[in-house]
């Protein structure tokens, strides 16, 4: 499912994003508010083709918060498998 065509790093970076907060909570809450200030302000960030796009919804907004999880989640295990 596609909400807006994007590039696949996006995807990776918001995985990354996710997995760093696992050992640094400032980058978690540094790229929820990031998200949400998209939503609010209802545009899109590109930070790699330095572009901003107007148009952004829940689903989208979801969407990337979700990526962010799921590293959070695979970051989670990797430090609780390290500590053995």
């Amino acid at each position: 499912m596609h909400l807006y065509e994007r590039a696949p790093y996006y995807f990776i970076i918001h995985i990354l994003l996710g997995f760093v907060a696992v050992w640094i909570p400032l980058v978690g809450g540094l790229a929820v508010a990031y998200q949400l200030t998209q939503y609010i302000l209802d545009i899109r960030f590109f930070p790699v083709e330095f572009k901003v796009a107007k148009g952004n919804n829940i689903m989208h907004t979801g969407v990337k918060l979700g990526e962010m999880v799921l590293g959070y989640i695979l970051g989670s295990y990797v430090k609780r498998v390290s500590k053995k």
